[in-house]
């Protein structure tokens, strides 16, 4: 599955999570969103979990607190 991470495309596998995408995009991202100091928002906005699925298609984005 594609979706973007910070205007970055990405490449999945099915099931994977935001924590995967972090990862692949950049470890840095991932370690600014578990130690509270980002929060990861999906393309209308809302907050979503580091564990929720991503979905097909869709846009995220790592913003500071």
């Amino acid at each position: 599955m594609k979706i973007t991470v910070n205007d970055q495309p990405v490449e999945l596998f099915k099931g994977a999570t935001l924590k995967h995408a972090l990862l692949k995009v950049d470890e840095q991202l991932y370690k600014e969103v578990m130690g509270e100091k980002a929060v990861i928002k999906d393309q209308d906005g809302n907050v979503t979990d580091i564990n929720g699925a991503v979905g097909d298609g869709f846009s995220y984005y790592v913003r500071a607190k």
